[in-house]
């Protein structure tokens, strides 16, 4: 039974999210990379095996149809987002997969995802085989766990030091044993969004929709690599790379007061709409609401004060840069 809003001062030491509700997708054939390559903003036909990237699927038009990670093994390449973006992207992989020889299988229903963090990590996992993988984002290497491989990945979507473990559903159970008998509690879900809008973690689908343009999500070094040549929606990012700015982008926002602003809200500069909140949460480490979306650059100096309007209320936000990590003392 995950533990219900967690105060984020006290799980430093250790605990683990169920995440296994995102979609994932296993992509092979002979010409898996050559294809996601042509697809997406980052450059798959570099990635070696046990390395991975975020990315940004585009449209021909350059929007961001969804935002996702790639994980290269030996054998296959796993992408993984959200399932409010995978209804989009999976017509638009297989049409294009036609042309490539490629199989791609949606393995959400037979995988499961926990996301591990805090300092216990090392301790609880010590003798697993994980620290060998190198500690850098994204990279990752199967270990067998239990009597099955069970994939090993460093991000931290909290921005707190993290692990995830990809594996076949039937493991599930015997790792969920296993992580709660080294000491590591399940957390709720509404803990795990905290951390990621203090982390400045986008959700696809959320955060990130076809509404926005790549540069828009500000990720651009950990998802767009400008000079991989060309891919659909290539000519847009490149041209909104030489004109140097963007409208609009995504920052964070510390939010006044108790209420919880839903995404849809409206952030206001005097009395004019200025931008939208996407992701909001209640933060125990700050002490009161955190909130992501995107807001005009002429009003997204960290420090800039606006209204929040929303139904039923009204409220004052603090622009944020990101990530906005609460302090730990």
């Amino acid at each position: 039974m995950p533990l219900p809003h967690a105060d984020q001062r006290l799980i430093v030491d250790g605990g683990w999210f169920d995440r296994s509700g995102r979609s994932r997708l296993e992509i092979s054939g002979p010409d898996r990379a050559k294809f996601l390559h042509n697809l997406v903003t980052s450059d798959v036909k570099r990635l070696a095996e046990g390395s991975g990237s975020e990315a940004f699927v585009t449209s021909p038009q350059g929007k961001t149809m969804a935002y996702i990670t790639i994980l290269a093994t030996d054998r296959a390449i796993l992408l993984r987002t959200e399932p409010e973006s995978l209804e989009g992207i999976l017509p638009h992989l297989r049409k294009y997969g036609v042309f490539d020889d490629v199989s791609i299988d949606d393995i959400s229903s037979t995988t499961f995802e926990f996301h591990l963090i805090g300092s216990k990590l090392g301790q609880a996992l010590a003798g697993r085989g994980f620290e060998a993988i190198p500690d850098r984002p994204l990279a990752h290497a199967g270990v067998a766990i239990e009597g099955a491989e069970i994939r090993f990945v460093r991000e931290s979507p909290t921005g707190r030091p993290g692990l995830t473990l990809i594996g076949p559903i039937e493991a599930a159970g015997p790792i969920r044993a296993l992580l709660e008998g080294e000491g590591l509690p399940e957390l709720d879900p509404s803990t795990f969004e905290a951390l990621r809008i203090e982390a400045g973690t986008p959700v696809s689908g959320r955060d990130v929709t076809p509404n926005h343009l790549p540069q828009e999500v500000g990720r651009d070094a950990q998802a767009i690599n400008f000079v991989k040549g060309c891919y659909l929606g290539q000519e847009t990012v490149a041209r909104l790379d030489a004109l140097g700015h963007v409208n609009k982008i995504l920052k964070g926002f510390r939010v006044e007061g108790e209420i919880v602003p839903p995404p849809g809200s409206s952030l206001m500069a005097e009395g004019k709409a200025v931008g939208t909140v996407t992701s909001s949460a209640w933060s125990s480490g700050w002490g009161g609401p955190v909130a992501l979306g995107y807001v005009r650059v002429a009003q997204a100096e960290p420090g800039t004060r606006l209204d929040l309007t929303f139904e039923g209320g009204e409220a004052r936000a603090t622009v944020a840069d990101l990530p906005m990590l609460p302090p730990t003392g």
